[in-house]
């Protein structure tokens, strides 16, 4: 796949409140407002780093990133036209195409994390091999309302393990999460990736639990918009995704120099430089791990970034109605996502890619 040429016009604005990516460039750009789901953190690096590439400019894209947290938020800002696209869970979308349900005109367009970013950690000499070991578990997730509850609840029933049987608590993450396991108030944590690096690198001593593997290799996130504003704006959305895709190939080429676009555009989270050497170093081990999540293809899959398979659905499906939180399962694919946009998220040349950001 060869990368058209495009103008690339350098020379970004500096960042403003919470993370705008705007451009200065002669002509005017095409803003698109995007929604992330959390406090600010190096997850965002990807996008920075697609900033300090220039290929925002290349996209004649000007990006703000908003942070909204929950869907509670997200959907109503989507739905008004306040954001353009969203970083979501897919759950949400699942459960509004119930009878009843709102059914909003939302879609995904592009598969972002395309392996669950939701893990099963344990302490090293923890008893709990397998999830068949997890009977009469008190695991600690996000909170009482995260969406990935229904597919831990789903993983546990497929191994033997009733849902009754097992307690959920909300433990949050950091600190509180943490001494909740080291003190055996769980004895499972069922949070994200990142958070399980940042508790080794705090001292606990934790093991992964692996999932069944009927649920390996699924996403858990996506780019959501509104069915109109796909529809009126494909060419912007397709531009958001190739500059999505090309700065996350650059961030998995050049971790360090990611990071430090992340820095740059966020001054408040740069580390004072007597610990910049360190923090730098704990940053990369935890983007490393989601890079992994973002880049992620089973074997013999095509690496087309921005595609969804049949399967990632289909098994989030019967996750919600295993977890009793859906009736319905014959939801038609084209209410939930489409890879109508998938050849032009992939249109450019990857290893120039590559090697423009191993030489930054």
């Amino acid at each position: 796949m060869k990368l058209k040429k495009r103008l690339m016009t350098m020379g970004f604005a500096a960042l403003v409140g919470i993370g705008s990516l705007a451009g200065t460039a002669a002509q005017a750009k095409d803003k698109f407002v995007f929604a992330w789901p959390s406090a600010i953190n190096s997850g965002v690096a990807p996008l920075t780093y697609a900033k300090t590439l220039g290929y925002w400019d290349a996209e004649n894209i000007d990006l703000t990133i908003q942070v909204l947290t929950g869907s509670g938020v997200i959907v109503p800002q989507l739905l008004a036209g306040n954001i353009h696209g969203a970083y979501s869970s897919l759950e949400t979308l699942v459960v509004a195409r119930q009878p009843g349900k709102p059914n909003y005109p939302i879609i995904f367009p592009y598969n972002y994390l395309r392996n669950s970013i939701w893990e099963f950690a344990v302490l090293k000499d923890s008893p709990i091999r397998e999830i068949s070991d997890m009977k009469g578990a008190a695991i600690g997730v996000l909170a009482l309302t995260s969406g990935n509850i229904f597919m831990s609840r789903a993983m546990l029933e497929s191994q033997g393990v009733p849902s009754e049987n097992i307690k959920f608590l909300g433990v949050g993450t950091g600190a509180a999460a943490f001494d909740a396991l080291k003190s055996g108030q769980i004895s499972v944590l069922n949070l994200f990736d990142t958070a399980h690096v940042r508790a080794e690198q705090n001292g606990i001593p934790i093991r992964r639990v692996d999932p069944p593997k009927d649920y390996q290799g699924v996403s858990s996130h996506g780019i959501s918009v509104t069915e109109a504003f796909f529809e009126k704006n494909k060419d912007l959305v397709a531009r958001f995704g190739r500059a999505l895709t090309k700065g996350t190939l650059a961030c998995n080429a050049n971790l360090e120099a990611c990071i430090r676009s992340y820095w740059e555009a966020y001054p408040a989270m740069k580390p004072r430089p007597d610990l910049e050497k360190e923090t730098l170093q704990r940053e990369k081990e935890v983007l490393q791990v989601r890079m992994k999540n973002l880049m992620a293809f089973n074997d013999g899959e095509a690496p087309e970034y921005g595609k969804f398979s049949e399967k990632d659905w289909t098994t989030l499906i019967s996750a919600l109605k295993a977890g009793k939180e859906i009736t319905v399962t014959n939801i038609p694919f084209n209410k939930l996502y489409t890879n109508e946009l998938v050849p032009a998220y992939n249109d450019f040349d990857v290893d120039e890619v590559v090697k423009q950001a191993q030489k930054h």
